[in-house]
């Protein structure tokens, strides 16, 4: 069976009811046919059917933020991932899009990269590349959080109390960059609870922008070497902080079982003397798409954050996507931005003084809003408010 008769056999299986509707963010938004999971089935099948192909039709899928709220919902099981996965892979990318892939995913790993994002923001080099490198450039630019640097860790942490473990940490592409304190708070967590932490050098990106975007073959190339990075290393468990990159890695034939971060912290021992310091802090629990949808790992974060005493947890479940999925936030800005304004609006009531969310894109894109809304909100992800209570007492709100 070839490609095109494989989408169709699939999207024969959709009988358009339309239950999926109203938890589609793109048609929610704009309720357009065109931009709701029904209708974009409707053009994946008129394309590999050979009836239709125009500009016009790619629009409405490229708006497409593969959040599957749609197949969750979706009583017939109809695989849109797939679908749209697909369907992309049947198109010739643009250079603009290779490059933006490029650069996110593998200068992260380059040995100069602290230096280059160090000269990058206290030289001329930064508004000469703004000007000259386009749109998604100056976006991307602007996405980058006062705080970014590039992540350097040692290969081994040993355990800090009695060994329960060795584990590997994912540290993922732009995670590297923007998540540099929830990585670093995540093995300090890690080695107090007595596990070795394991950070190969010679990992590298999930995958998921590739296969997302229709480039399923380096997908599959960036999964060849994380296998290769994690294999032999004697590993108990891969944990990731990335919840889009939890998608793909649980997906891929990595050598030991692939946990969540807070999924993990939920179940390994906790020793009798790890009480945690309250947090006094009114706290909104964001959940990303991919924690919800794919992983089903929604009230894994809570779970954890409960452990906390004092802490005020709201959960931000009126919040329907962000709008950053992966390079998204870069290809679709208006409507990206649309989605994000409508979410930051949701927080406009309360009083928060943190906002944890598990995953790299939603915390770059509602950081930004936040910013923008001028709300003095911090945005962490939900180990980073667990390594805060961990501290001296009297230094959990530093």
């Amino acid at each position: 069976m070839n490609p095109e008769e494989t989408l169709l056999k699939e999207a024969d299986r959709c009988v358009k009811c339309g239950i999926c509707l109203p938890h589609c963010p793109t048609y929610t938004l704009t309720r357009d046919e065109g931009d709701s999971p029904r209708g974009r089935i409707s053009l994946i099948q008129g394309i590999a059917g050979g009836q239709l192909d125009s500009a016009r039709a790619n629009r409405h899928l490229d708006r497409c933020l593969s959040c599957l709220a749609c197949q969750a919902a979706c009583p017939s099981g109809v695989d849109y991932s797939q679908l749209i996965d697909g369907i992309r892979a049947s198109r010739q990318k643009s250079r603009g899009e290779r490059l933006a892939h490029h650069l996110i995913t593998h200068l992260p790993y380059r040995s100069w990269s602290r230096l280059g994002l160090w000269l990058y923001r206290h030289t001329g080099i930064r508004p000469l590349l703004r000007t000259l490198g386009g749109r998604r450039f100056r976006r991307l630019d602007g996405l980058l959080p006062d705080q970014a640097r590039v992540g350097s860790w040692r290969s081994c942490y040993p355990a800090a109390t009695s060994r329960q473990g060795r584990v590997g940490l994912f540290t993922g592409c732009a995670g590297r960059i923007s998540d540099r304190t929830a990585l670093d708070a995540a093995i300090a967590v890690l080695t107090r609870l007595g596990f070795e932490v394991v950070v190969p050098d010679d990992q590298g990106c999930c995958g998921a922008m590739h296969q997302h975007t229709g480039d399923p073959r380096t997908a599959e190339t960036m999964a060849t070497i994380n296998h290769k990075a994690f294999a032999d290393k004697e590993l108990d468990a891969v944990l990731y902080l990335a919840s889009g990159c939890g998608t793909q890695l649980a997906g891929q034939p990595l050598p030991v079982p692939v946990f969540e971060i807070s999924q993990f912290l939920n179940r390994c021992h906790w020793p009798y003397d790890m009480a945690l310091n309250p947090v006094d802090s009114a706290v909104g629990l964001h959940s990303p798409c991919t924690l919800r949808h794919q992983l089903k790992l929604a009230d894994e974060p809570e779970r954890l954050l409960l452990r906390i005493p004092g802490i005020r947890l709201i959960r931000l479940d009126q919040i329907q996507c962000c709008g950053a999925a992966g390079s998204y936030l870069l290809e679709q800005p208006e409507m990206s931005d649309a989605l994000g304004a409508r979410a930051i609006q949701q927080l406009r009531d309360l009083e928060l003084q943190f906002l944890a969310t598990s995953n790299s894109g939603c915390a770059l894109q509602l950081a930004s809003g936040l910013r923008q809304a001028g709300r003095k909100i911090r945005t962490v992800h939900p180990v980073e408010l667990v390594e805060i209570s961990l501290r001296e007492r009297g230094s959990e709100q530093t």
